[in-house]
């Protein structure tokens, strides 16, 4: 958006509302003018293709001025208008994340998205979404389908068994989702390589992450063919579950911290599966990671909830296929997995890593007013789209 501005705009996010402010002196009049008259213009021309754009803009023209000149966080304008807004505000002010968190405080989750939460969105783009293996594919649905994020994905797109082959979804997400995701020095966005060779570069300030309960992921990647495990080193599958416990523990520890061996799992070469345990440096630096560098901490135990939650962040409409498994099959269990077949080992390093997730997560449930009250909203328009 070309917005002819003199001197700067001041944005402000303070008492729930977060509004671009700009002063006589900053805009002239006449200014404002032919910036809304230059939009419309470019609108009305664009509207006129069969871009997927159209229905944006075509939405965008409702009410631009009051859209352009005060932007109501109580207010539930479309997602695109949303969309929109927050190109305005991040154009008058370069914002960081931190200086959105506390913006837009609501009483429950919007059914569409304000402008200060694609605002969030918009300053952690290009997402790095770090996937540990079985915490699940279904969160990469939710992130495509975010404001803004695949404006070409084709309708109905899911990543299922079918799409989420090596390099089908790292070539597609370049085409559909352009500059919205970040996979520097991996194979595709969904990917599980480690990422301790370019957390400082790609994922720092851009991360979100999933995380299970390590006993319960632990269960659910050993009966889906042994996920991870070592067979370039055993020549053989693990003999049962405690041993591929004890080689494939500090999965989450080792993606954090470890660089970016993926492979495939005909071989099993993978970060998880590197032999060597997670030491306590490993943890300690992959909590401290997980803390200051990820902008988005779920829990796979508490699905709803984390959902719940990426939207009274970073707005969008709660989705039925937000909260579908996409891989369904007789491994997987939707009821907790018996752990006492792993004779009562624990996975010490996701254990510590788990402890720390779900603190951050406790906290943001706090700090964003999200419950299962304040989410019926959220799931009753997930609903209504089944």
């Amino acid at each position: 958006l070309l917005w002819p501005r003199r001197g700067s705009a001041t944005e402000r996010f303070h008492e729930g509302r977060c509004f671009v402010e700009s002063s006589a002196s900053s805009m002239s009049s006449l200014s404002l003018s032919l910036s809304i008259s230059l939009f419309l213009s470019l609108s009305l021309a664009l509207s006129l293709s069969s871009s997927p754009l159209d229905h944006t803009l075509a939405g965008a023209r409702r009410d631009l001025r009051t859209c352009i000149a005060s932007v109501d966080c109580s207010s539930e304008w479309s997602d695109e208008v949303a969309y929109l807004q927050s190109h305005i505000q991040l154009r008058s002010k370069s914002s960081s994340f931190a200086e959105l968190v506390d913006a837009c405080q609501l009483s429950e989750v919007p059914l569409a998205s304000t402008p200060c939460q694609v605002a969030r969105l918009q300053v952690v783009r290009p997402v790095a979404w770090i996937h540990v293996p079985k915490t699940g594919t279904t969160f990469g649905n939710v992130l495509m389908y975010l404001p803004g994020m695949c404006p070409f994905l084709p309708p109905g797109y899911l990543l299922d068994d079918q799409h989420h082959e090596p390099g089908y979804v790292g070539h597609k997400t370049d085409l559909w989702c352009p500059g919205s995701f970040s996979y520097e020095g991996r194979r595709d966005f969904g990917d599980h390589y480690g990422v301790g060779g370019v957390y400082k570069s790609s994922v720092e300030g851009h991360g979100f992450i999933m995380l299970r309960q390590p006993e319960q992921r632990i269960i659910s990647a050993y009966n889906f063919f042994q996920h991870s495990w070592p067979k370039w080193l055993f020549h053989r599958p693990a003999k049962d579950l405690l041993e591929y416990a004890q080689v494939c523990s500090g999965c989450a520890v080792k993606i954090l911290t470890r660089k970016a061996i993926d492979g495939d799992l005909s071989t099993g070469y993978t970060v998880c599966g590197n032999p060597p345990p997670a030491t306590t440096v490993e943890v300690t630096l992959a909590k401290q990671r997980l803390r200051s560098g990820f902008v988005f901490v779920g829990i796979t135990d508490e699905w709803d909830l984390s959902i719940c939650l990426l939207h009274a962040i970073f707005g969008g409409s709660c989705l039925a296929t937000d909260f579908e498994v996409v891989r369904l099959g007789s491994n997987r269990s939707e009821n907790l997995y018996d752990t006492s077949e792993l004779m009562g080992y624990k996975d010490l390093a996701d254990g510590a890593l788990f402890e720390e997730a779900s603190a951050v997560f406790s906290e943001n449930l706090q700090r964003y007013n999200v419950s299962y009250e304040s989410c019926k909203s959220c799931f009753q328009q997930a609903s209504s789209f089944k």
